[in-house]
């Protein structure tokens, strides 16, 4: 019977494709607009440090050198590596506006690091200088990107 073998076909075809929209379904996420911002956010070990006794963490107190580059034309906008003297700050504390420790992706970024590592960071416009930007240097909506060597770590 012909419309006996179309109802077969149908049951056989169901239970072959369920499992694999089921699979799909349980591993797709929806993901949030938090989510997605550190998701856009990459960081990237190019040296790890020789030893690693202590991590960066908020409150502690962090000598780097960085330099940070506009995605979207690699231009260099700002380093430290022409001081001799690393830049100090307190992770965590934001003391002016415009410095790269007030940026969240920079402050994620180094957080975890040991002294002797040098991280490659990607901060996308929300958790770096955002819709506004950094007037001239920075334009609005930019995605940075920091080379950071931490040369030392103060923790109290």
């Amino acid at each position: 019977n012909p419309q006996n073998l179309q109802t077969q076909e149908s049951t056989c075809i169901l239970p072959l494709e369920f499992p694999q929209l089921y699979f799909y379904w349980i591993t797709q996420k929806q993901t949030t607009k938090k989510e997605k911002v550190l998701k856009d956010m990459g960081v990237v070990v190019t040296q790890k440090a020789a030893s690693c006794h202590l991590q960066a963490k908020t409150g502690d107190i962090l000598h780097l050198h960085y330099s940070g580059y506009l995605k979207s034309n690699g231009k260099l906008y700002e380093s430290t590596r022409e001081n001799k003297e690393p830049y100090v700050f307190k992770l965590g504390t934001c003391n002016e506006k415009d410095r790269p420790e007030c940026l969240k992706g920079f402050e994620k970024g180094v957080t975890g690091m040991c002294a002797g590592e040098k991280r490659k960071i990607t901060v996308p416009p929300k958790l770096g200088f955002g819709k506004a930007g950094r007037k001239p240097d920075v334009p609005p909506d930019d995605t940075l990107i920091f080379n950071i060597e931490l040369v030392d770590i103060d923790s109290f």
